[in-house]
């Protein structure tokens, strides 16, 4: 894979680690000063506005600036807020909007790093090891969206707030100087992404983007709108699954965590193989292979009922979830032109998100007027099992030999 990888992928779990922390430390510091409910649920939606206001703009910062450095300046920055919200902390400040802007502006960094990151990969790793790449990564983040909240907690336990928001500051700047040493053969700067058409305005770029994923590129298209479908399916049941093992099941918190932990090695076994298997068969059709599966599997959690059983089912569940990201990335990053690279994994990383709150509100209406959680899980279940079959009818599942790059038709400047 080669040692620019491995820097890479240092500083990508650093960074995870940073971001699992500032998710846990952040809300408990918001209980710890108001007590109140309401003041941590603002602050989790201040922390996904810029999800809906940047992703668009920093999928074109990917693709009209040097990535490398985006990625840097990315972490720096991050590094930058966390530690003003540290001094805040030692400063005693109990007054909120000061919290809410640096979580805000902290949230700002990630819509904007990750179509670098996921653009800048390509650069690094060959094409035909971006599979076994990717899945190492998400490997490593589903290992820290475990290990993140445990050491988060632990950390607030022990040393308390300060010490904690300070450590989440150095992590950011771990990962950014682990990323100044990576250089390209020869030990040169990463060549800035350059468009072959003249730059177009900042909406044409964006026109340009939009325009190739849903007419230039239909294997594009049919997988962003398979991710969009499949996020609505999934949270018909995430968003009250927790729910569900309480007020249904009636399980203690102990036995809560067990099904989580389920989850979370679920997650990390299905990454864990995903290169493999994009060794062996085409991204597509993984795609394609793992919803069907995962529709048929989630419909176990119908008649299955006891502890043991849901923590199965729902690993399994989360393992073929797992594969799928592991599976689009590398499909994504071996058709798409690299130019164009960081505006589309913007977009659909956008529009695969922007279903999820619709979702989530939509399974919170359907249980508390029907109280029939099993309905709802039937439906999610279903749905992914249709998106799978309409996937499978659509150039999705084509040859390998899709993975060639198409180029897209020439983008009009905004006038």
């Amino acid at each position: 894979m080669g040692s620019r990888y491995y820097v890479l992928l240092t500083a990508y779990l650093t960074s995870s680690l940073g971001n699992w922390v500032y998710r846990l430390a952040l809300p408990l510091l918001v209980l710890h000063l108001t007590g109140s409910a309401l003041s941590t649920g603002v602050l989790y939606a201040i922390e996904y506005i810029p999800f809906l206001l940047l992703s668009m703009p920093g999928g074109v910062f990917a693709d009209r600036f040097d990535r490398r450095r985006l990625l840097i300046a990315g972490d720096a920055t991050a590094g930058v807020i966390a530690g003003c919200l540290g001094i805040l902390v030692v400063l005693d400040v109990e007054t909120l909007w000061p919290i809410y802007v640096a979580a805000f502006l902290l949230s700002c960094v990630e819509p904007v790093y990750h179509p670098a990151f996921q653009s800048f990969l390509p650069d690094i790793v060959p094409s035909e090891r971006l599979g076994q790449a990717n899945a190492w990564m998400q490997t490593g983040d589903n290992i820290m969206a475990m290990a993140g909240p445990a050491i988060a907690g632990g950390l607030v336990a022990v040393f308390g707030f300060e010490v904690t928001v300070f450590v989440n500051a150095g992590s950011f700047l771990v990962s950014g100087a682990a990323i100044l040493l990576i250089r390209v053969q020869g030990g040169t700067e990463p060549a800035k992404a350059a468009a072959p058409h003249a730059k177009a305005s900042f909406l044409g770029e964006i026109r340009e983007a939009v325009r190739y994923i849903f007419k230039d590129n239909k294997v594009l298209m049919a997988g962003s709108l398979m991710f969009t479908g499949t996020n609505f399916a999934i949270w018909l049941i995430q968003a009250n699954f927790i729910y569900y093992l309480t007020d249904y099941r009636g399980f203690e918190p102990g036995v809560i965590g067990t099904v989580l932990a389920a989850q979370g090695v679920g997650a990390v076994l299905g990454a864990a193989v995903a290169g493999r298997l994009i060794r062996r068969w085409y991204p597509g059709r993984i795609l394609i292979a793992t919803t069907a599966l995962a529709g048929l599997t989630t419909l176990l959690l119908v008649p299955v009922r006891d502890p043991v059983g849901i923590a199965i089912v729902w690993g399994l569940v989360y393992a073929l979830g797992s594969i799928n990201p592991v599976a689009w990335f590398t499909l994504r990053q071996r058709i798409v032109p690299n130019h164009l690279l960081g505006r589309v994994v913007a977009t659909t990383r956008m529009l695969a998100f922007a279903s999820i709150p619709v979702a989530a509100v939509a399974a919170g209406a359907v249980e508390s007027s029907f109280h029939d959680i099993y309905v709802l899980i039937t439906i999610g279940a279903l749905l992914r099992l249709l998106i799978a079959g309409l996937a499978y009818l659509s150039p999705l599942r084509r040859s390998s030999s899709a993975q060639t790059p198409a180029e897209p038709s020439p983008a009009g400047a905004d006038k």
